[in-house]
């Protein structure tokens, strides 16, 4: 810091002080001067006879005007803030996960007396927009889609006794780093999905892209922090011969950290571009199927539904559920209903039109244990009363119309026979064919069967 040379003596201060600056001070005086004159009633004794003294009020006038004077005699030194240096985003072969260094402004290196940081920003393709971070180390590591521009920029600031307590930023040093893709768009893989079944193992599928070879070969690599370089898939899905996806187990997934994925495509005829995918397996989670729903009937037409968790590996206090409600009503008529709660119990009233009321439930992880997940299946459905309202009455019809049709085709079968055994033990008569009304008449008597209907009937 330094004064200037003009405020070297006490003597000269009524000569240097500007009329602004005399004037404010005198205003602070007078306003002072109302202030404590108001007190006067309240103190008493020396006190009351040290605030009437003129003496005190020309002093404190006096310092007041050298507070002013100060505050314009003394100026902060100027500090020009440089950005940082040897700026530098380093590929470890993580799929993604890219380290970013610098180092501190040469013109900064020998400061003492003020605190540095950095102000660090780079464009986050997944959410698209600008994350920030400020820290005093001069490294940094950050996830990027290498399928799109790599972008950083970094600045300094400065803050302390050189710069009078306030901070100073410098400019930005950017640094931008195109994508090294190959192959066109429609030779990438396409829907790739990944579910984590029960979270006790998962299974990564896609489909090959719209231009792609017959021909051509996937292969997958994953990487996580707790690996030092990636590595290729455990265990491939193979769909008619093709590999359409790969399956990991539940110890190489390690849960809130990211899961980087690439999957390679590659032909001896045509280059074909690498897809590259981050995600964190806890978002990708899908509970098994609930298999026992258990409906109670209660007072006052109440009716309360109930179920059992099938074993796995989810925290029960994760889970979510949603109920779907049919209701059946006379005529067929259904209506339908869903209620998503945290509980494992729920209590419905009983509509005075239904005549039976039927349930399913799915579960899955909730918005306080993951960002997303999937719905698990649904279970069957369970109903109260199980079977429908006539259903037992129509089973009885439907038995004796059958056990009816099978008696007269048995009465029918057994009338035929008979009349054939009596038409071949005539003697002399051969029997040719006869339709089964013209047995009907020949058992009455009449010649319908004989080859010689003219002829009148033999004595035996």
């Amino acid at each position: 810091m330094s004064v200037f040379p003009g405020c070297y003596c006490c003597a000269v201060v009524h000569r240097r002080i500007q009329k602004q600056a005399l004037r404010t001070a005198l205003i602070r005086w007078c306003r002072l001067s109302n202030i404590y004159t108001g007190a006067l009633t309240r103190f008493t004794g020396p006190v009351r006879r040290m605030l009437k003294s003129k003496k005190v009020w020309w002093l404190t006038a006096i310092l007041m005007i050298i507070s002013d004077w100060r505050s314009q005699c003394v100026k902060p030194q100027e500090i020009t803030v440089d950005p940082p240096e040897n700026v530098g985003v380093d590929d470890l072969g993580h799929l993604g996960q890219l380290d970013i260094h610098w180092t501190s402004p040469a013109s900064l290196t020998n400061l003492t007396d003020c605190s540095m940081r950095y102000h660090l920003e780079y464009f986050n393709t997944y959410q698209n927009r600008w994350t920030v971070i400020r820290t005093v180390r001069t490294c940094y590591s950050a996830q990027f889609d290498l399928e799109k521009e790599v972008r950083v920029r970094i600045s300094t600031l400065l803050r302390g006794a050189c710069t009078n307590g306030t901070e100073l930023k410098s400019p930005f040093t950017e640094i931008v780093l195109p994508p090294n893709n190959t192959g066109t768009v429609d030779s990438r893989v396409q829907g790739f999905v990944c579910v984590f079944y029960q979270k006790e193992f998962m299974e990564c599928t896609w489909e090959t892209g719209l231009e792609e070879p017959t021909h051509s070969k996937h292969s997958l690599y994953f990487w996580h922090r707790e690996m030092e370089q990636a590595e290729e898939c455990p265990q491939y899905i193979h769909t008619n011969g093709v590999r359409t996806g790969c399956t990991f187990t539940r110890e190489s997934l390690p849960e809130f950290s990211a899961f980087n994925i690439c999957v390679n495509s590659s032909s001896p005829k045509v280059a074909l571009r690498s897809a590259f995918f981050s995600l964190q397996v806890q978002n990708h989670v899908k509970p098994a199927a609930i298999e026992a729903v258990h409906l109670e009937s209660g007072l006052e037409r109440r009716l309360q539904v109930h179920w059992d968790l099938p074993h796995e590996s989810i925290p029960s206090h994760c889970l979510e559920y949603e109920v779907e409600t049919r209701e059946e009503g006379i005529g067929g008529q259904q209506l339908f209903q869903r209620n998503v709660t945290r509980e494992m119990t729920l209590t419905f009233l009983s509509m005075g039109g239904a005549q039976r009321k039927c349930f399913r439930v799915r579960s899955r992880v909730h918005q306080y244990c993951a960002d997303r997940g999937f719905w698990s299946d649904w279970s069957r459905w369970f109903c109260q009363p199980e079977k429908p309202p006539g259903s037992e009455s129509d089973a009885v019809v439907v038995c004796a119309l059958v056990i009816m049709v099978i008696i007269s085709m048995v009465i029918l079968s057994l009338c035929g026979l008979a009349l054939w055994r009596k038409c071949k033990a005539r003697e002399g008569e051969t029997i040719p064919f006869c339709p089964l009304h013209k047995l009907m008449e020949y058992s009455k008597g009449l010649t319908a069967c004989s080859p010689f209907p003219n002829k009148t009937r033999r004595n035996k």
